[in-house]
């Protein structure tokens, strides 16, 4: 969306109450179009790894835990942030379409690994790989850097009032 094109949606929107409400539904849009395509566009260059596979790996970073050896038939295996495929497909933003050729690839880039479910011989545990780990950290690293620029028009009173109600409004969804 170009500058003028926002300009007059702002103007247009005072016109009318029932538009009102696209005043805050279109800056969140347009923001997180934005965020979105930079942060997949950087990670297919950095890392060759798109959303879905940040997204796994956050989520196993993040959520993962790690099995004692009573919990696991080889224990060497698993004993690193482990989740059942249940609670990956839980922990994910995006869409769990595809999640098994997701792991698929990152398991073929040894970034996860997968072993046997003790109580589900049908599924695999997914665990993260110290690899995964170590590319997850720079990732996140470097995407909290790429957005200080946007974020610095924003005094710290507002950035955290900004969360907060972003906040709400997340949880407001579940």
């Amino acid at each position: 969306m170009e500058k003028r094109h926002l300009d007059k949606f702002y103007k247009d929107i005072l016109k009318n109450p029932l538009y009102k409400q696209y005043g805050l539904i279109l800056p969140i849009t347009v923001i997180y179009k934005n965020l979105f395509n930079d942060a997949e566009c950087f990670t297919k260059k950095t890392y060759d790894l798109i959303h879905s596979d940040i997204d796994v790996l956050a989520a196993l970073y993040f959520n993962g835990e790690p099995l004692t050896s009573e919990e696991l038939y080889d224990s060497t295996t698993c004993l690193k942030k482990t989740l059942t495929p249940t609670d990956l497909y839980a922990a994910t933003v995006f869409s769990s379409g595809g999640m098994t050729k997701i792991l698929k690839k990152l398991e073929d880039k040894e970034l996860i690994s997968r072993c046997a479910c003790p109580n589900d011989k049908r599924s695999l545990l997914v665990s993260l790989e110290k690899k995964g780990e170590d590319i997850i950290l720079d990732c996140l690293e470097k995407l909290v850097l790429r957005r200080e620029e946007f974020f610095s028009i924003l005094s710290d009173s507002e950035k955290q009032t900004l969360e907060n109600i972003l906040k709400k409004l997340t949880y407001q969804l579940f």
